[in-house]
């Protein structure tokens, strides 16, 4: 399911991105809900902890869901 809002507390939080075929993993780093965008951080050499030190990509909510849906 498809990311429709989020709030302050869904700024760290594990996502997943789906483009056609492929699947990657990130964090939010901020959003805008008014334009249902945030910006996460892909690729942080897997020092998810220290996300916030890693550029970000603005991304559309519809190609994310939370990490822990299905």
């Amino acid at each position: 399911m498809a990311i429709k809002k989020l709030e302050n507390s869904d700024v760290g939080a594990r996502v997943i991105y789906s483009s056609f075929d492929k699947e990657e993993e990130g964090v939010i780093k901020n959003f805008n809900n008014g334009r249902k965008v945030a910006w996460v951080v892909f690729h942080c050499n897997n020092e998810w902890e220290n996300y916030r030190d890693y550029t970000a990509q603005c991304t559309n909510y519809s190609d994310l869901r939370l990490k822990y849906e299905n």
